[in-house]
C-alpha cells in the first residue's frame, strides 16, 4: 500500500510537471512502469479476496467497500481523466520523443489510475473488517450488497451485516 501511495505521488508530480512543459526525468522513467506490476500483483489478489462472495458486476463496489466515498469518486474520476488524457496524448504523441513532457504526460495519466487503484484496493482490504463486513441473511448466507432477498433461502435481507443484528 505504501509503494502504491509513493508511486501515485511520484506519478502526480511527473504529470503536473509534464502539463507545465517541464521534463522531470532525463529519460523515460521505466521504474514507474515496472512499479505498477509490483503493486498490482497484491492488489489483484486482495481484490479477489474482497469480491469473491459478490457477483461479478459488483466487483469494484465490493473491492472498494472499505474506502471512504471520496476515495471511490477520486478513482472513478481518474479513470475518466486517464481516458481523456490518453486521447490528447494520442493526438500529440507522433511529434514528440519518448522522454518529452507530452509523452510523460500520456503515460503518467495511466500511472495515476493504476497506482491509485492499487492503493485504494489495498486500503480497502485493511479497513473492510472494521467498516463493512460481509452482508448475510438471517440464516447466515452471504448476499450481494444490493440484494433484498437471499438467493439461497429467499429470506428478506434488510440491513443485516455479519455479526450485527
Amino acid at each position: 500500500m505504501v509503494l502504491a501511495g509513493i508511486g501515485f505521488i511520484v506519478s502526480l508530480v511527473a504529470h503536473i510537471a509534464s502539463i507545465s512543459g517541464i521534463s522531470v526525468f532525463p529519460q523515460e522513467p521505466w521504474f514507474l512502469h515496472v512499479g505498477i506490476f509490483v503493486v498490482w500483483l497484491p492488489a489483484v489478489l486482495f481484490m479477489q479476496a474482497l469480491s469473491k462472495e459478490f457477483p461479478q458486476k459488483q466487483v469494484w463496489k465490493a473491492a472498494l467497500r472499505g474506502c471512504p466515498r471520496y476515495m471511490q469518486y477520486v478513482l472513478y474520476g481518474l479513470f475518466v481523466y486517464a481516458f481523456l488524457n490518453f486521447a490528447f496524448f494520442a493526438a500529440a504523441a507522433p511529434n514528440h520523443s519518448p522522454s518529452s513532457s507530452t509523452t510523460i504526460q500520456g503515460f503518467s495519466g495511466h500511472w495515476l489510475v493504476f497506482y491509485y487503484a492499487a492503493f485504494a484496493i489495498l486500503y480497502s482490504y485493511t479497513q473492510v473488517q472494521k467498516q463493512d463486513p460481509l452482508r448475510r441473511c438471517q440464516n447466515g448466507h452471504v448476499v450481494a450488497l444490493s440484494a433484498k432477498f437471499c438467493p439461497e433461502c429467499g429470506v428478506s435481507v434488510g440491513n443485516i451485516l455479519a455479526g450485527k443484528s
